[in-house]
């Protein structure tokens, strides 16, 4: 009698469930929101590392915010969180941007569109800038790029089979050096108070 009634209450529970879902299509309806520096001017970062780019929004509506696509304008931008985003009435939300430096040099410029159900629009605009500055005063030399990629690579363990890690090849002196010498007469001095 108990199985009976368990596969009674089980069907009721699927048939309540099942239209509750199918009750619940509402319109998705414009959010109005606010986003707090939209444009934006970023400290000099070095070329090849990465900045985060955060913006946050707050949804001062009564409607979800629902944001489904970001697009922007370089390859070297991407959002960190997954799609769609959504902020919720009264609460505010964050697109997390990652920016990978290696690709650019100079003043860079970089746009953010944001698609989703604003009020005004369809999308909003967002916008920063940034001056990507070389690692060294100097540009580096095929060679410098060749090493730096072949330590990146497969390959680069028959390199090191042969040449030796780069790390393990010791070092060497030069006994005309200045600061050899400088050396060699602290020591000296340091031995005859020793004594």
């Amino acid at each position: 009698m108990t199985h009976l009634l368990s596969k009674y209450f089980t069907i009721a529970a699927m048939a309540v469930t099942g239209l509750m879902l199918c009750g619940c299509k509402k319109k998705l309806l414009p959010a109005v929101v606010e986003i707090v520096d939209p444009v934006r001017h970023y400290y000099p970062v070095i070329q090849g590392e990465v900045l985060g780019v955060s913006y946050e929004i707050e949804n001062v509506s009564k409607e979800p915010l629902v944001i489904q696509e970001i697009q922007t304008t370089c390859g070297c931008l991407v959002p960190v969180d997954d799609l769609p985003l959504v902020v919720l009435p009264k609460k505010r939300g964050r697109v997390n941007l990652r920016y990978e430096t290696i690709k650019n040099t100079g003043s860079v410029e970089h746009y953010v569109w944001l698609y989703g159900n604003f009020t005004d629009s369809t999308y909003r605009e967002l916008f920063f800038d940034t001056n990507v500055v070389p690692p060294a005063d100097y540009t580096r030399d095929y060679e410098q790029l060749y090493l730096e990629k072949i330590t990146d690579t497969e390959s680069a363990s028959l390199k090191n089979f042969v040449d030796g890690y780069t790390t393990d090849r010791g070092y060497y002196t030069d006994e005309n050096d200045p600061r050899a010498k400088k050396r060699k007469e602290i020591q000296r001095s340091a031995d005859a108070l020793a004594l």
